[in-house]
């Protein structure tokens, strides 16, 4: 082309612009781009083959929403690498995001395929359209490259609906797994309703069995129990019946109850399983109870007939127990005698009163025995069963209330071992203890008062004064207070150790990231804001708090150091938002003497062709009068108004850490 627009110049006679063609037609260096998606400055293109490969980049932006610009230039110089060329040629036209560059070295047999710095393409994707143009270039296919590389480039932009298939296929099958779950869940639900509902008609009629039963027994019993009562009350007299009286009373009201139930469950009307079971539940506990009781009764009326059968046998086994039972409250005085040389006076106020106690339960036997006597010679052995009955239940009284009193010094003597071994107990704690952490205080309060639990327990385990079983619930009391607090105080040194532990790992990274997001403010200060700073401060001072707590608390030296780690990255991210902000609208200005010569070639070429000639190429031959002049318009970000940002405001601002290849 630049060859075909010299031949022009030379028709015009205009020797003044043919001294500045040389310059035109070498123009090696990163190039100042015209109104066309593509640059042939080898001229390797025919007019329709770059107007066909400048539609096919245009269609490309309809499709992708991407820019690229293809330049063919016979060998890339100042600089010399294609990526570093090509990264010129982009800054120094203002190249902006979603834009792409592809360098071509027809001589040199090299491309390289420029992005911008700020996300683009994935490097796989351009190693791809490198690849795909390389294929064309191999063949000096030069028009063909930008046909495969425009198509290659729309394939990858292309969304990918494979993992919409496959999420598809997931949802359908987690759907079919939900219903499937879902009717297992209903079967099982339903099957486990069945089962219930089979076993409670079971357990009815288990329950309709065993109250059917009851019903029948207790009408007998009662009938039998009246019976016996009448015989009883005969036999031993109205007042020792009483008790018995009433148990046959009750029982009589439960089993009237019992079948009017029983009426209910058989009339006509229905009753559900549920009512059914609890209505049979209520006729068996009723019966059961009311049975019970009249066994219990009647288990005395047995005991009253075994005595009169045997009633002189029992009357002399009686007088004998009374015989050894006489020094029974003697015995009693001289316990608690012996105990007072010892143990407290309120130890023992519940068995002071056990030798007057004993002594009564003495005379009521022998007033007993004395009746018994008589009644037995009188031939009324109902009379004396009773009587003898009553003295033998006394005599049981006269021997619980000595052996409260005997018991008392080994009941004694086991709680003073106790209590010493629950001291030795408390001791150990308290060394375990010593060896904790104590941050609030609250262990040492803690063995404080178990120090005086153990002086008071030592104390009143000596002299005569002793008050062992009150000693032995005080310090189960204390034991199990400091058994509390030593478990606390465990768990908050486990957790003290495991931050210990953490913090410096923690410290090195919040301190390495405060060091990183300084740096960065410190370079960049004139575009970081107020918020990253603000954060890059508070980092400092929970860093600060956490190397001040460390010894002391190194829990809570974790949360600070973790607090400053997360406001460090904070400031970090917002130091590169601002920084990204601030350099957004930043162009591609890094030019060169030759860029510039080249601007004023293109100005003077494209004044005097457009003055003089009409009907040219589509693509013309100037930079500054097209609809694509400076990309500002249905391209969009364009020279001087991408959003590449150029770090510090020097160098270009596209960036792969390889791509490129030869062809």
């Amino acid at each position: 082309m630049r060859r075909r627009i010299t031949h022009l110049l030379a028709a015009l006679g205009l020797g003044s612009v043919l001294a500045l063609a040389p310059l035109a037609a070498h123009a090696e260096e990163p190039p100042r781009l015209g109104d066309s998606y593509v640059y042939d400055g080898a001229d390797v293109l025919s007019d329709a083959e770059e107007q066909a490969a400048d539609a096919r980049l245009d269609a490309l932006k309809d499709e992708t929403g991407l820019d690229l610009w293809v330049v063919y230039v016979s060998n890339f110089e100042s600089p010399s690498a294609s990526g570093d060329w090509a990264n010129a040629t982009a800054d120094l036209n203002g190249l902006g995001n979603d834009q792409y560059l592809l360098a071509i070295s027809t001589e040199g047999r090299q491309l390289y395929l420029a992005k911008p710095l700020n996300g683009g393409l994935a490097e796989s994707k351009l190693v791809a359209i490198e690849d795909a143009a390389g294929t064309a270039l191999g063949d000096n296919d030069w028009a063909g490259a930008v046909d495969l590389a425009a198509d290659e480039m729309a394939q990858q932009v292309k969304p990918s609906y494979t993992i919409w298939y496959v999420l598809g296929g997931v949802v359908v099958v987690a759907a079919i797994v939900i219903v499937a779950v879902s009717a297992a869940k209903k079967a099982k639900r339903r099957r486990g309703e069945q089962e219930a509902r089979e076993t409670l008609a079971a357990e009815v009629e288990k329950f309709r069995t065993q109250a059917t039963g009851l019903l029948l027994e207790m009408d007998d019993s009662l009938r039998t129990a009246e019976q016996e009562m009448g015989f009883a009350t005969a036999q031993f007299g109205s007042e020792a019946v009483g008790e018995y009286e009433t148990a046959v009373t009750n029982a009589r009201q439960a089993l009237n109850r019992s079948f009017t139930l029983q009426q209910q469950l058989d009339d006509r009307t229905p009753e559900t399983l549920e009512e059914q079971h609890a209505m049979y539940s209520e006729i068996i506990q009723l019966l059961e109870t009311a049975d019970a009781d009249l066994d219990e009764k009647a288990e005395g009326f047995e005991q009253l007939r075994a005595i009169e059968k045997n009633a002189p046998q029992v009357l002399e086994q009686l007088t004998a127990r009374r015989a050894s039972a006489a020094d029974g409250p003697e015995r009693i005085t001289a316990e608690i005698a012996r105990l007072r040389q010892t143990y407290a006076a309120p130890v023992l106020d519940d068995v002071d009163d056990n030798d007057d106690e004993a002594a009564s339960r003495l005379q009521f036997v022998d007033a007993r025995l004395a009746e018994a006597r008589d009644h037995v010679a009188q031939g009324d052995s109902g009379s004396a069963a009773l009587d003898l009955h009553e003295a033998e239940q006394a005599l049981g009284q006269v021997d619980e209330l000595v052996s409260a009193v005997t018991g008392l010094q080994k009941r004694f003597a086991e709680a003073e071992k106790d209590a010493r071994a629950t001291i030795a107990d408390l001791e150990n704690d308290i060394a375990q203890a010593q060896g904790l952490t104590d941050n609030d205080g609250s262990l040492t309060r803690a063995i404080q008062a178990t120090r005086t639990h153990i002086e008071q327990a030592r104390t009143n385990l000596s002299g005569s004064e002793r008050t062992p079983l009150l000693v032995f619930e005080a310090l189960t009391n204390a034991n199990t207070q400091m058994d509390q607090i030593l478990e606390s105080a465990r768990a908050a040194e486990e957790a003290r150790r495991r931050a210990a532990a953490q913090l410096d790992q923690t410290l090195r990274q919040a301190m390495g990231q405060l060091q990183s997001a300084e740096t960065l403010v410190n370079t960049r200060r004139g575009a970081v804001g107020a918020e990253a700073r603000m954060s890059l401060s508070q980092a400092q001072g929970e860093i600060n708090s956490a190397i001040a707590q460390r010894e002391s608390d190194p829990t809570a030296a974790l949360a600070a150091a973790q607090r400053g780690l997360q406001y460090a990255l904070s400031a970090s991210k917002s130091a590169r938002a601002d920084i990204g902000a601030y350099e957004a609208p930043a162009s591609y200005s890094q030019g060169s003497s030759s860029g510039i010569g080249e601007q004023i070639v293109g100005g003077i070429i494209g004044g005097l062709i457009g003055g003089s000639l009409s009907g040219g190429s589509r693509r013309g031959s100037g930079w500054g009068g097209s609809s694509r002049s400076s990309f500002g318009g249905s391209r969009g970000g364009s020279f001087g108004g991408g959003s590449r940002g150029r770090s510090g405001g020097g160098g270009g601002s596209r960036s792969r850490s390889g791509g490129g290849r030869r062809f």
